[in-house]
């Protein structure tokens, strides 16, 4: 004689019956409900992939990058105006432009190093900001007029910023 097996029902939808179950808390789940994984079907709760470490961004990790990028952006902002003040290095073609590139590679690394290589949204915003940071004290210290190769340098400068870590 064949065994009968009880019908079970989704704990969401009480009206439909399934044979299906998580296979991590072996909650019976409908179809409606299920979240296919790489080990079998999941219930809703389970089934959400986890976050990667690598973009799991703490506060802790927040105030490090935030702290050593504007620190490397307010710095070298200063360095880079004091210089550009005092000398008329920047009005030799292109060496502003390589010291701000040089600076927002400086500030995202720096920003990437303080954060053990961490990447995302806070970080990101915290490298653009830097970079701006550093751009406009070195554009008051030195009394740089503004041209199109001084803005396409901060594009260029918070683009590399970003990229280290994003």
């Amino acid at each position: 004689m064949a065994e009968e097996r009880a019908l079970t029902y989704c704990p969401k939808h009480s009206e439909t019956p399934t044979n299906l179950r998580c296979s991590r808390c072996d909650k019976p789940v409908c179809p409606e409900c299920m979240v296919q994984a790489p080990v079998g079907i999941r219930c809703q709760e389970h089934g959400q992939p986890a976050k990667l470490p690598t973009y799991d961004v703490s506060a802790g990790y927040i105030v490090r990058g935030v702290t050593a990028g504007v620190g490397i952006g307010v710095l070298g902002g200063l360095v880079l105006g004091v210089v550009g003040a005092f000398t008329t290095l920047f009005w030799i073609p292109y060496v502003f432009t390589l010291a701000m590139v040089g600076l927002g590679y400086l500030v995202g690394e720096g920003i990437s190093r303080a954060t053990n290589r961490k990447r995302g949204q806070p970080l990101i915003i915290a490298a653009a900001v830097s970079v701006l940071a550093a751009f406009a004290i070195i554009t008051a210290l030195a009394g740089l007029q503004l041209g199109l190769f001084d803005l396409i340098a901060l594009g260029v400068a918070i683009f590399l910023a970003i990229q280290r870590v994003r």
